[in-house]
């Protein structure tokens, strides 16, 4: 079952923070692909990761955008999983997955911050927090 959660959350997620995860799953494996004495700041050099460039996806994703995205993910959840003969198993299976989603989302909130601290050495601002994805995921619940 796992397997099945974890692609579901891939596609699910990719809709509300799909530039974002682009930028990071490509940040990272060049990060990866470094020297190892190579420092992470010297991937702000290159044009494809810039700092104006994750700048501009940064300001996509504002407190205001996540809470929307997320607002939008919790409905489509509720749509794929809430509608059930058993009430109680598809409250609990909807329980489950957004319980999963916020997760996901607070890890990628860590993965972004992770960059603006060891690529771009703090110059950047994730507009949002943990308690802001927290917040947003138990509103209505």
């Amino acid at each position: 079952m796992a397997e099945h959660m974890d692609l579901y959350l891939a596609a699910v997620l990719r809709r509300p923070l799909g530039k974002l995860l682009d930028f990071i799953e490509s940040a990272e494996t060049q990060l990866a692909n470094l020297s190892p004495d190579a420092s992470p700041t010297v991937l702000a050099t290159r044009a494809s990761h810039s700092r104006s460039v994750f700048k501009k996806t940064l300001s996509i994703y504002d407190a205001k955008e996540m809470r929307k995205g997320i607002e939008t993910l919790k409905k489509r959840v509720e749509k794929h999983f809430g509608e059930g003969g058993d009430v109680g198993l598809s409250r609990g299976l909807v329980a489950t997955v957004l319980r999963e989603c916020e997760k996901r989302y607070l890890d990628v909130g860590e993965r972004t911050r992770r960059l603006v601290r060891e690529v771009y050495e703090g110059g950047l601002e994730v507009e949002w927090r943990d308690e802001d994805v927290g917040g947003a995921f138990r509103k209505g619940l």
